[in-house]
């Protein structure tokens, strides 16, 4: 089992969320601009509407690094913005929100599947930079989708326990628009779903960050900060398409088109469903030992001030906010405004709500994810603020 469970001497230690932050582009793309980039047409050849993005996938605009009248993606030195710098902005607001500097990270934990460069971890010159963090912090990059945060906490929460006490950084990135250009258009049909250009229209730019931190529990205080962690892994449902670059699939000419970003939208709305569900009962299974004894209640979807649901599209969202029994307003939707931003979908909303008040120290939060990763992932996260 994928999980993370408090073994005994964990048992006396919390892990709590010292800060959160957040960064979002400030380019808003309508659906009218993306559209008239992809020019997506129905079987009989009439383009798709507006309207039927909202209608579709509950999504009205969202943030994108790219300028998509020129096609091209600006520079670093021209100002476009990359992984890198989403992920600064979002771990850079998060450390204040905790009153706290690079310096005193001892684990970094980076969730993205579109980082700045692929080997051995490079991208992490740039952040360790940026961050001022020591050359002897722990770093760690989870190259994952939407779901890859349960695989960051549980790996965040592991080392902080064995360390304690200790801070952990956690970003969440996400930078499609680096993957945008006219010369991989084509490559968006190409899709075996036949709707690979719906990859472009759901996700966006963004990232979240949460700082950990652990801490020696007092005896006879009740459990706090993150109680359990579990995901799964489905490793017979493709989600992502993605070959090229690694000794398979060398980079080279002929696989140019190897290296768009793509996700096979339609086995997402299949799938979605299903494993929120599978996520809802592993919460449930789990409840009478890792969240009962900081709740002192049975499980109760009211006692959870907070639904946090993976933010694929509008759509799929509310149908599994409803399919579980969710009160509708604890259930918060970003992606109508902010598009799909993966991993950092969550931690975006999570930051919003702590600094908006409506959620306190004290309260319960629960998280539920799938996405791509191992074929797909599922898994869910409980914690008090």
């Amino acid at each position: 089992m994928n999980g993370f469970s408090f073994p005994a001497p964990a048992s006396r230690v919390s892990v709590s969320v010292a800060g959160a932050g957040s960064y979002l582009p400030d380019h808003r793309v309508s659906n009218e601009e993306i559209l008239r980039y992809l020019r997506p047409a129905r079987p009989g050849g009439r383009l798709l509407e507006p309207e039927w993005v909202v209608r579709h996938l509950g999504i009205h605009e969202r943030r994108l690094d790219y300028e998509f009248g020129g096609r091209r993606k600006r520079s670093r030195a021209e100002g476009g913005i990359y992984d890198g710098d989403l992920a600064l902005a979002a771990a850079r607001s998060a450390l204040a929100d905790a009153g706290t500097g690079g310096a005193d990270v001892d684990i970094f934990v980076h969730v993205t599947s579109t980082p700045d460069v692929i080997s051995c971890q490079d991208h992490f010159r740039f952040l360790v930079t940026g961050l001022g963090l020591r050359r002897d912090a722990d770093l760690v990059h989870h190259n994952l989708g939407c779901a890859g945060l349960a695989a960051g906490f549980r790996t965040a929460a592991a080392s902080l326990i064995s360390m304690v006490p200790a801070t952990a950084l956690v970003v969440a990135s996400n930078c499609p628009s680096g993957y945008f250009g006219p010369e991989v258009h084509d490559a968006y049909y190409r899709h075996p779903s036949g709707m690979g250009w719906l990859a472009p229209l759901m996700f966006a730019d963004g990232a979240g960050a949460a700082v950990l931190r652990s801490a020696p529990q007092d005896p006879g205080d009740r459990p706090r900060g993150l109680l359990s962690v579990r995901y799964e892994t489905n490793p017979d449902v493709e989600l992502v398409t993605y070959p090229a670059g690694g000794c398979l699939h060398h980079t080279c000419a002929a696989n140019l088109s190897d290296h768009v970003f793509l996700m096979d939208g339609v086995k997402v709305a299949e799938v979605f469903s299903p494993l929120m569900a599978r996520n809802f009962q592993m919460l449930q299974e789990d409840w009478p030992a890792m969240i009962k004894p900081a709740t002192g209640t049975d499980f109760d979807v009211g006692s959870v001030a907070r639904w946090y649901l993976h933010q694929a599209n509008g759509v799929v969202v509310r149908e599994a906010a409803q399919m579980l029994g969710l009160p509708p307003g604890r259930v918060p939707i970003g992606v109508d405004h902010y598009g799909n931003t993966s991993a950092a979908s969550t931690l975006i909303l999570l930051d919003e709500d702590r600094r908006a008040g409506r959620v306190r120290d004290g309260d319960l939060v629960a998280f539920l994810w799938i996405g791509a990763g191992n074929g797909a992932m599922n898994g869910y996260a409980a914690m008090v603020l």
